[in-house]
This record gives structure tokens, C-alpha cells and sequence, in this order.
């Protein structure tokens, strides 16, 4: 029988307006749903709401975390016309007549209310309602209960029911009257009686407070991130591919703060675009697998990457939002010998940028040796691919000194300069850049047992390094040398490592080395050096 059928009454699902079996797999909303409702829109920003709305659906906490963020947020907006019209406050005391007002709109009909016997009751009790109807998990409606959805409801509603209709707020032309017909002509079974209003009677403008919702979020997001110039780059590249529906190629050495920067980016672009992280051992199912777990496709292990194919294809059809695609390397097969045609390659040239859906590859140099190695054993055509890539970016090499330090002040809030200045000098003698950065405060958590980075002190500091950092990487360098000096026909992998050496200073902990000349604390100005690469740890 089809869930188009659903009788009215019960529990909101989402297959009461798309029929499959495949939503009891999901968390989060239907991406499938969500491109079938956004494809009828008209506006754009309409568009980008829904799939803002989507993306954090299928993040931790979902969308009951959004609720409750939304009334910690908007607490002004909660209440029915009638609690805003007559200002009601908590410790306000209203009137019976208030109190049955209130209760009509929020078509509350409990066992032994009698209408004719409402007792006045304090504001507080009013907000309490509201809250309760806005916050009401689904297992507690009852199939005759008719009360208002709750916002996760509303918001389901809002991103997969072509019956609601909806404007935005300062939109210069009201295009709901054209959604509403292209609803109509898309689902023959609608008539006009059915459409109707986005609106919740326990939230004011609710809409409105979803968008500033959306720009407050995504301000958090560039705000809280720490900028270098390489993200910069990264930045520019991903606004170019989503303005030109392109693809483009972010080349760059690993550790340097890219895939941060991509990520950061989505973050703040969730209505336009998704971020897939590609694993170490990649075929076309893994790749498809997380892919569907981006857009909300059902990606159950009893989905093979045929099912997942077609659904993926069809959403990004529908819904033009930009793939990014971080580790991309491993679209190719990371065997030494190749026996067949990169077809992950090959189905991004036809099914992605020639339908017309952006598309953005984050990766190091080992994409171009992949792809030589393809060229060279089965003859791939490269030059179908370079084809389609609109901007190849070569990403600098390294952050420099200033980026560092800006990136370890961002991590590290409050932290005392000394300190700054030791996490600076370890990453720029170690090599690593940027993720030296990561790894100190990866230590300082797991030293302090907690995720608060802001009260490190120049000694913490001074442990992770020396205790932990620092013979991490010795270990791995003489296991490395270790490993050339019993077979010296293999090639050299790494460079040698150099000395990374600090000196012995009244300030520091006891026990750090002495015999060390070069001091990591003293790196608060711009310095120069030429020592090899340290690839360890």
C-alpha cells in the first residue's frame, strides 16, 4: 500500500510523502526527500535553507538539538499570538480568559479541562506550554492528538511536504504562489485545499528566526576559523567552483591546513555544498558509501555501490550541491600495478561535471602520480579529465611563521606568550607545519583529561613537547634508519632527520634534555632555516 495513503492522524513520518523503504536507515532527513521538495522552489535561498536545514539534521543531536537551540537562541519569539499581543512575561499573572485563549491555540484538551473552568495562570506556565509543544517528542502523540507539530516536526514538514508553502521575509518578489503551482503540477494527487501556510502558533515568525538562524551560523563558522593564507586559497578555489558549477583541483602537501580549510568552508556553505572524506582502501562502495552518508542517502552495508549510484547521481542532479572530495587520491587504485581504468575518475568526468554539479578534489602530490601510473599501464585518456578541471591550484608549500603563531593564538586562548612561542618553534623546526599545531593540543587534552585548551600553561606546553612529541619522532626516524641499514637497495622514503635540539634553561622542567643547541623557545621571530623535512610522528 503506498504511504501517500497515510491516513492524517499519527505521528509525522517522512515516507508519508515519498514512498521507500529505505528512510527506516536514516538519521537525519531524506536527502532524496529534500531534492524532490527543493526542486519545485523557485528561489534559491529557499533552496539552500532546506539543504542547511538537512545537513544539520544529520549531524550529532539532529534536529532536537536545533529545537532547543532555537528557543535558547529566540526566547522573545516564543509564544502564541495572543501571550505577544498581551505581553505576557514570567511572574506575570493573566487572566482566566488569557489562560483560555492561550490554551485554544495550543489546542490543548486534557482529560477534566473544562473550558467554562479555567483558573488564571503566571506567564511562566504560558512559556512552559509553548516550550512543552515545541520540544514534544514523537512516541508521546497520541493518533487523535491534533496539537501543533514540534519544531523537529515542523521542520521535517517544512523540507519534505510540497503541500507548504512559504515566503521569506524582505524577499522583494513572493514566489510561493509559483511553488505552489509547479507543487501542484508535480503531484497530480494535491489539489489547491491542500496547500498550505509554513507557520508555527507557538513561535513567532519562525521562518525568519530560521534564516538569521542559518547567517548566525555560518558567521560562527568563519569567524571561529582561523584563516591562513594557504586557506585562503582553498577558500577562493571553492567559492569559484560553486559560483561556476565547475570542478576544480586543491594540490597541496599534507599538514598544511587544507582539509581544515575545505571543511570550515562546507560548514559555512551547508546549503550549497558537502564535505566526503575519502578512506585509505577505496573501491567504488566505500566511495559511494560515504558519499551517500553526506547527502542523507540510505547507506546501509546491505546497499550495494549500484543502489547507492543511482540515488547519489539523482540528488546531485536535482540539487546541484557541490561535492568536495578530500583525500582524492585514493579515487585511483593505490596499487603499484594497475590492470584497469580509474572508474571513480570516470564517473566524476560524466556523472558530476557533465551534468552540471560542481565539484572540488582536495589531495596532495600523489594525485598527479596516480594518474601518471594510469596513463602510462592502461592507457587512460588524462586529457578528458583535465578537460573538465577549471582551476588546477597549486597550494604553497608551507604556512609561514605568522600563519602559525596566528593558528596556535586561535587554539590556544590565553594562553602566555612563552607557550605560543614553544608550540610556534617546535612546528616550524619539526616540519609539520600547521598539524604540529594539532598535535600539541591532541597531548594537552589528553594530559589534562579535558577539551578546554584555554588555560594551558608554558610548562604544559613544555611536557607535551618534550616528553611526548619530541621522542615520538626520534622513535620513528630510528626505526626508519633502522629499517635502511638492514637492506640498503631499498629507496630512501624520508630524509635524514635532523637534530632537533633546545638548550637547557633555568625555566624549563627538570629532566628536559641538555644536550640540545638550538632552542625552540626562542622562535617568536620571523627565522630562516634549511633543515630536511621531519616526517615522523
Amino acid at each position: 500500500m503506498s504511504t501517500r495513503h497515510k491516513k492524517e492522524n499519527g505521528p509525522l513520518s517522512q515516507n508519508r510523502y515519498m514512498s521507500s523503504v529505505e528512510f527506516s536507515e536514516l538519521r537525519g532527513i531524506n536527502g532524496i526527500a529534500v531534492s524532490t521538495r527543493a526542486a519545485i522552489l523557485y528561489h534559491h535561498k529557499k533552496r539552500e535553507l532546506l539543504w542547511f536545514l538537512q545537513a544539520l539534521s544529520l549531524k550529532e543531536g539532529g534536529l532536537r538539538r536545533l529545537a532547543k537551540d532555537l528557543i535558547e537562541t529566540f526566547p522573545d519569539r516564543v509564544g502564541t499570538p495572543t501571550m505577544h499581543k498581551a505581553g505576557v512575561k514570567p511572574g506575570k499573572k493573566c487572566a482566566a480568559e488569557l489562560t483560555h485563549s492561550v490554551r485554544v491555540e495550543l489546542l490543548m484538551r486534557d482529560v477534566g479541562f473544562n473550558d467554562q473552568e479555567t483558573e488564571p495562570e503566571r506567564g511562566e506556565m504560558f512559556l512552559e506550554w509553548c516550550k512543552q509543544a515545541a520540544l514534544r517528542k514523537h512516541y508521546e502523540i497520541g493518533p487523535y492528538d491534533h496539537r501543533p507539530l514540534s519544531i523537529e516536526e515542523f521542520i521535517i514538514d517544512l523540507c519534505i511536504n510540497p503541500r507548504i508553502a512559504f515566503s521569506l521575509p524582505g524577499e522583494v518578489i513572493d514566489s510561493s504562489d509559483l511553488d505552489s503551482e509547479l507543487a501542484l503540477e508535480k503531484n497530480p494527487e494535491l489539489e489547491k485545499a491542500d496547500l498550505k501556510t509554513a507557520k508555527l502558533v507557538y513561535f513567532h515568525d519562525i521562518l525568519g528566526v530560521l534564516l538569521q538562524y542559518k547567517s548566525k551560523y555560518e558567521t560562527n563558522v568563519r569567524e571561529g576559523f582561523q584563516l591562513t593564507a594557504i586557506g585562503q586559497k582553498v577558500w577562493e578555489a571553492l567559492d569559484y567552483a560553486v559560483a561556476s558549477r565547475g570542478m576544480v583541483v586543491l594540490d597541496g602537501l599534507e599538514g598544511r591546513g587544507k582539509t581544515e580549510a575545505a571543511k570550515a568552508w562546507c560548514e559555512s556553505h551547508l546549503g550549497v555544498a558537502r564535505f566526503v572524506s575519502l578512506k585509505g582502501i577505496s573501491n567504488k562502495t566505500t566511495a559511494f558509501r560515504e558519499i551517500a552518508k553526506a547527502l542523507g542517502i540510505a547507506s546501509s552495508y546491505t546497499r550495494t555501490a549500484t543502489d547507492m549510484q543511482a540515488r547519489i547521481e539523482d540528488v546531485l542532479k536535482r540539487s546541484k550541491l557541490l561535492l568536495v572530495i578530500d583525500e582524492a587520491h585514493f579515487l585511483f587504485n593505490q596499487a603499484r600495478r594497475m590492470y584497469g581504468r580509474p572508474e571513480l575518475i570516470d564517473w566524476i568526468d560524466t556523472a558530476i561535471c557533465n551534468q552540471g554539479i560542481g565539484c572540488a578534489l582536495v589531495t596532495t602530490p600523489q594525485f598527479l602520480i596516480c594518474m601518471t601510473r594510469a596513463v602510462d599501464q592502461v592507457e587512460w585518456n588524462f586529457k578528458q579529465f583535465r578537460r573538465r578541471v577549471k582551476r588546477w591550484v597549486k597550494l604553497p608549500t608551507a604556512n609561514t611563521e605568522e600563519d602559525i603563531r596566528a593558528v596556535a593564538r586561535s587554539v590556544f586562548k590565553k594562553a602566555p606568550e612563552a607557550a605560543i612561542n614553544k608550540i610556534v618553534g617546535y612546528a616550524l623546526l619539526s616540519k609539520r607545519d600547521v598539524s604540529a599545531v594539532g598535535d600539541v593540543a591532541a597531548e594537552l587534552r589528553v594530559m589534562s583529561k579535558s577539551d578546554a585548551l584555554t588555560g594551558v600553561s608554558t610548562a604544559q606546553v613544555h611536557q607535551a613537547i618534550y616528553d611526548f612529541l619530541l621522542p615520538s619522532d626520534r622513535a620513528f626516524m630510528d626505526g626508519m634508519e633502522a629499517s635502511r641499514s638492514r637492506n640498503k637497495k631499498a629507496p630512501k622514503l624520508v630524509a635524514p632527520m635532523p637534530e632537533i635540539s633546545v638548550e637547557e634553561t633555568g625555566d624549563e622542567p627538570p629532566g628536559a634534555n641538555s644536550s640540545r643547541t638550538r632552542r625552540i623557545e626562542d622562535f617568536h621571530a620571523p627565522v630562516r632555516f634549511n633543515e630536511p623535512v621531519l616526517t615522523g610522528h
